[in-house]
């Protein structure tokens, strides 16, 4: 097993809030066939500026990670973690609907357990925290392509305490 530092650490927390939404979704039935909207497609990055994006696009990315140390000059410290969850809608109903839905689910989950998909069976490797009043959704107003026209955004930050580097 690889040392779980940086950017492995950082997609292994990526892959796993991803697929527990989309497994919550899946739940909620937002993938069904048959459902009154075109189908929703999952990307884990921020889409380019520059580019034509697809309706009902969910983006999944990470902002700044930063760390604290837990107590001055001890052997630990706080790496928090900035997720957004951009959703590029057909309309502003469906827009509001999903990342409502989302919300719901990241308050309601509170942490993440973190998997280790490269594993033929996921092995679980640790836990992330949802930080207490770091949930936040909104509907940016800088739309500058048309397929931001139903831009709705959720974002949280998870946390982890882990020994100093």
């Amino acid at each position: 097993m690889a040392t779980l530092e940086g950017g492995l650490r950082d997609r292994m927390i990526l892959e796993s809030v991803l697929q527990y939404l989309k497994g919550e979704l899946t739940t909620l039935g937002w993938f069904t066939a048959g459902r009154q909207h075109e189908p929703i497609t999952i990307v884990d990055e921020y889409p380019p500026d520059d580019g034509d994006v697809a309706i009902n696009t969910m983006a999944f990315s990470f902002g700044d990670i930063s760390s604290d140390p837990m107590e001055l000059g001890g052997p630990a410290e706080t790496i928090r973690t900035p997720v957004f969850i951009d959703f590029f809608g057909e309309n502003d109903g469906l827009g509001r609907h999903i990342i409502g839905d989302l919300h719901t689910i990241v308050a309601k989950a509170g942490q993440f357990t973190v998997y280790d998909y490269t594993q033929t069976v996921p092995s679980t490797e640790f836990v992330v925290q949802l930080e207490d009043g770091t949930i936040n959704k909104r509907k940016p107003t800088r739309a500058v392509n048309s397929w931001q026209k139903n831009w709705y955004v959720l974002s949280f930050i998870v946390s982890e305490e882990r020994a100093n580097a």
